[in-house]
């Protein structure tokens, strides 16, 4: 299903998101994502300075305090209805504001006006309450723990992040998903309620060179429009946007009116006609959000070994049992009082033992391969295993980066410790490609001779035979 994604505040490259400018007040409930910024800057007037820091006009200061209590009533809404809620904190922005009231002070000539003001700054259009917001730029950001959905994002724009504030206070801890490099700073946090989710994240400086061209219309009049290289940086930053949505939703439920709502008593005469007509067009929706339901899960189970490109830790495991049930394998993970193994798989050609590995930007080091001889010789302590397993070490090595650009998958320490207790290495790449054609194909075939490959190999890294080439020729179709 598309997502809906409206931008209030932050422009997205190439018109790709409906854009909506903080002086609006339209609403965010249709909308499936949010990307928000309190970037209030040029949008109001400002008349004059007072103690250093600009002051609104009245007019505009009624409006801005307006827009903020707007913008917080939407962005909680759409918060409490299981939106995902994606907001940028710009430079911390202070003025005064008018507060309409007024007193005159003297009489005659020296009879004076005085308009009371009051404080205010951007983040007042957020309907988070922090202890202090404290204004600080820089760069040097990290990601904090438990951050595996904003990982690919973090990755693409890094580089083109800036934190114009520190946040202090009033969140719990473990809401914190970026921090500075020194000190450990806030600067961004996960924020939910169990339906919805706000991800604040430091502010996104893109390059906008070459992203608008000028050009004349019918009438000779100069319009501006987003070039191909904007679309293309639109759509590659929504496409993150709505990962992290998919990564954080775990299904939305409707809060059913009270009974006490239901009886006549409340009811005018028209209006029962209209329930009846609500009831079953209900139904019909429920029918089809059903189906719908249904569709996703399939979609995503159909995809899941696609895992074996990009993920880590058990989501990988479960990919990589997948295929190797796909080969003919028997296997499972193994979980006992003193024990815990990734994959214990069986065949014609031994029994095996399996530790799998995921590194965001770097090969798979000699300490997996390490865990994996300990393992090795665990299990083989075990009253009922009569012979050492195999050992094979699954990598998922850079696999943030797509597959033809990564780099070796392990080191050359961990060849050589896999040479010396001879351990097949096997990257979970190849085990895709391999997994995809057996998948369509059920070639009982292909599979032993995948399975000889993995048993053959002891310490290196498994090559699997050459796909059919009518198979091959049907990937490069897929693929075009």
């Amino acid at each position: 299903m598309t997502k809906k994604v409206i931008s209030v505040g932050f422009e997205i490259p190439g018109g790709v998101a409906e854009y909506i400018p903080l002086r609006s007040n339209r609403s965010l409930l249709d909308a499936d994502i949010v990307v928000f910024s309190p970037q209030v800057s040029g949008g109001y007037y400002i008349s004059h300075y007072h103690q250093g820091k600009p002051r609104l006009g009245e007019s505009d200061s009624f409006k801005v305090v307006g827009d903020a209590t707007h913008w917080r009533s939407e962005i909680q809404g759409a918060f409490n209805a299981g939106k995902t809620m994606i907001i940028y904190l710009p430079e911390l922005k202070e003025y005064f504001v008018d507060t309409g009231k007024k007193e005159i002070s003297g009489a005659g000539r020296s009879k004076t006006n005085i308009n009371y003001v009051s404080p205010f700054n951007n983040y007042a259009f957020l309907p988070v309450k922090f202890e202090k917001v404290v204004s600080s730029s820089g760069k040097s950001i990290k990601l904090a723990k438990n951050t595996k959905f904003l990982t690919s994002y973090w990755k693409e724009y890094e580089a083109s992040s800036s934190y114009e504030v520190i946040l202090d206070g009033g969140f719990e801890s473990n809401s914190v998903i970026l921090v500075t490099k020194t000190g450990n700073k806030a600067v961004g946090l996960h924020l939910t309620n169990g339906k919805g989710n706000m991800i604040l994240l430091p502010d996104l400086n893109y390059r906008n060179e070459g992203f608008v061209s000028s050009v004349e219309d019918d009438e000779g009049e100069v319009i501006e429009e987003w070039t191909p290289e904007a679309v293309k940086y639109g759509k590659t930053f929504l496409s993150h946007i709505v990962e992290i949505d998919k990564s954080l939703q775990t299904g939305r439920d409707l809060t059913p009116a009270p009974q006490w709502a239901k009886s006549n008593v409340y009811r005018l005469p028209r209006e029962l006609n209209a329930e009846k007509e609500i009831q079953e067009i209900s139904s019909e929706i429920e029918k089809l959000e059903q189906s719908r339901v249904i569709a996703i899960k399939k979609l995503e189970e159909e995809g899941k070994l696609r895992n074996l490109l990009y993920e880590t830790g058990h989501t990988l495991e479960e990919a990589i049992l997948e295929v190797l049930r796909l080969m003919g394998f028997t296997a499972e993970s193994y979980k006992d009082s003193e024990s815990e193994f990734d994959a214990v798989f069986l065949s014609p050609e031994g029994r095996f033992l399996g530790e799998a590995e995921g590194k965001d930007n770097s090969a798979i080091n000699i300490d997996k391969l390490s865990q994996l001889e300990r393992n090795i010789q665990e299990d083989f302590q075990k009253d009922d295993i009569k012979d050492y397993a195999h050992g094979v070490l699954f990598g998922n090595a850079y696999r943030l980066q797509a597959p033809p650009e990564r780099k070796d998958f392990f080191t050359e320490k961990c060849i050589s410790g896999a040479v010396r207790a001879g351990i097949s290495l096997v990257r979970t790449v190849d085990l895709f490609e391999a997994a995809r054609y057996l998948l369509e194909s059920q070639d009982k075939e292909y599979a032993q001779k995948c399975r000889k490959a993995i048993f053959e190999s002891k310490g290196k890294v498994v090559v699997f035979p050459k796909l059919p080439i009518d198979s091959v020729l049907s990937q490069d179709e897929v693929r075009e």
